[in-house]
């Protein structure tokens, strides 16, 4: 989905997951996601609050409608050589719905565990990939809650744009 089309959504929410952990569960029971137009309709402002224990505001940016040349070093980086080992068939970068996130902002109650903000960011970044088809980051974006997002991390795909390492995610198989 391209964030102008996402914009227009008006009930936003995580996913009902019966088998979820306790710490899933928690943040599913007791949460609220704001929406807001950026500077323009390709900008979004979200901010996802759970209970009085996690907030977290970021933005994101269509990279496609912003014709944004974070895009060709995304293709670049997919591998087109069958032969070569780090092939992977179902890696391309789909034609709309590629997301950048950027500032990214945590709060949190001391008392939050580590295991609990894993689970949060787990929801948030399930709930981008619900409405977009791929989620990009810079290295230094995250830089402050990369341990919380490692499982995202170890799963994107690397790709250098202007000299800093960056992240490419979407659901295996799409």
């Amino acid at each position: 989905m391209r964030v102008h089309l996402f914009l227009e959504q008006s009930d936003f929410k995580f996913e009902p997951w019966e088998e979820a952990v306790p710490e899933i569960k928690k943040w599913i029971d007791d949460h609220v996601i704001a929406v807001a137009e950026g500077h323009n309709l390709n900008h979004a402002v979200i901010h996802i609050q759970c209970a009085d224990a996690v907030s977290l505001k970021f933005g994101v940016r269509d990279l496609h409608r912003e014709q944004s040349p974070m895009i060709a070093a995304m293709e670049d980086s997919v591998v087109s050589d069958y032969e070569d080992a780090g092939f992977d068939y179902w890696d391309s970068i789909p034609p709309f719905g590629v997301v950048e996130l950027y500032a990214l902002e945590l709060t949190h109650r001391p008392d939050v565990t580590e295991a609990e903000l894993e689970a949060f960011f787990l929801l948030a970044v399930n709930f981008l990939l619900n409405s977009f088809m791929m989620i990009a980051f810079r290295g230094s974006e995250v830089e402050h809650v990369e341990r919380y997002m490692e499982d995202t991390i170890r799963w994107a795909r690397a790709y250098t744009y202007q000299g800093e390492t960056c992240f490419r995610y979407k659901h295996p198989g799409w």
